[in-house]
């Protein structure tokens, strides 16, 4: 069996160098998941991760603070539409969070919110925490939006980047107006932090260009770590019926986000630790504790969250070296330091 010379055309042009098009990348992404040309596709993007990455992994890890009804009501989170109390995780849980995710070998750690969360308290656990991990640790926010004053005190508490996307369908499937987030990347940007991207939540309504066009918005913002992730239908939301898009459909939307993305990025990631993204440009996993949009469990350590030693059993597992230490790829104002 062959693949056709359009699509083996395109792809020898990415492996020499030159840009993805917009134009083929919807080409890319009319690939038969079941096709020689899907396993062409995923040889492409993991040959250019391997080589670009020496083959290492990170494993970034998650601490949600809270978990509570949200009133950003986003069509697909949990926190939007299937939660009915309010729970916090006190200082001290938070602590020992943290320090159990740097003992097992995570890379970054990341603090995550509901969209109403009190930006004081949110600093002053911040600050807490940048104290118990290494100094040397990236400390990533991933909280709603904010201005130039909040990203100041985001980079004085000790944060080295932030997570904030402009999601699929935002401004429809949200309250979130879309230059909301825009603003808030560009005053990030604008004092040092990194930025954590992703092409997100993928469903199967969202059609072929409009993921390309997030692939290329996701290209034009810089993130140092792009990532994709489908949709979890959540029981209670109200986009769960329609379901969710298989692993390997996220897989070849992996590759193709990769293939976009070219050399410009220190690290290609994926929700969740899925093996065939992994065999398809991702080498970066997440480990998750404390509430998660995509789990109804107070505490998703209990339920699809995965341990770092999880994570890092499978980067293992598709042949990447675990990265022992803080990750290069979120380091924002360390990097200047260097």
């Amino acid at each position: 069996m062959k693949i056709s010379s359009e699509i083996e055309n395109i792809l020898s042009r990415v492996l020499e160098g030159k840009e993805l098009s917009k134009d083929d990348a919807i080409r890319l992404m009319g690939i038969d998941i079941h096709s020689m040309e899907m396993y062409a596709l995923m040889a492409a993007a993991n040959k250019k991760t391997r080589k670009l990455f020496n083959s290492f992994g990170e494993v970034h890890a998650q601490i949600g603070l809270n978990y509570a009804p949200c009133p950003n009501k986003c069509k697909f989170c949990v926190f939007g539409y299937a939660v009915n109390k309010n729970v916090e995780f006190s200082l001290d849980e938070v602590l020992k969070k943290a320090r159990w995710f740097v003992e097992e070998g995570a890379n970054a750690i990341f603090l995550m919110t509901t969209g109403d969360y009190d930006f004081d308290k949110f600093i002053s656990i911040s600050r807490a925490v940048r104290n118990v991990i290494p100094p040397e640790m990236p400390l990533v926010a991933n909280i709603f939006d904010f201005g130039m004053a909040e990203a100041k005190e985001l980079l004085d508490a000790g944060f080295t980047a932030i997570y904030h996307v402009i999601r699929l369908r935002e401004g429809i499937d949200t309250k979130i107006d879309p230059d909301d987030r825009l603003k808030t990347i560009k005053a990030a940007r604008s004092v040092g932090l990194d930025l954590s991207y992703c092409i997100e939540p993928i469903g199967p309504e969202h059609t072929d260009e409009e993921i390309v066009d997030a692939m290329f918005l996701g290209k034009e913002l810089k993130p140092t770590v792009m990532a994709t992730m489908r949709r979890i239908p959540v029981p209670g939301t109200p986009l769960a019926k329609f379901g969710t898009i298989t692993q390997l459909e996220q897989a070849k939307i992996e590759a193709i986000t990769r293939l976009v993305m070219g050399d410009d990025i220190l690290a290609m990631g994926v929700h969740e630790a899925y093996i065939p993204c992994l065999l398809a440009g991702a080498n970066q996993i997440y480990a998750e504790t404390g509430p998660n949009p995509r789990d109804k469990e107070i505490d998703t350590t209990k339920g699809r969250g995965l341990s770092v030693k999880s994570c890092r059993s499978r980067l293992i597992e598709t042949g990447f070296t675990p990265r022992n230490g803080p990750a290069k790829s979120l380091q924002g104002p360390l990097r200047q330091m260097k």
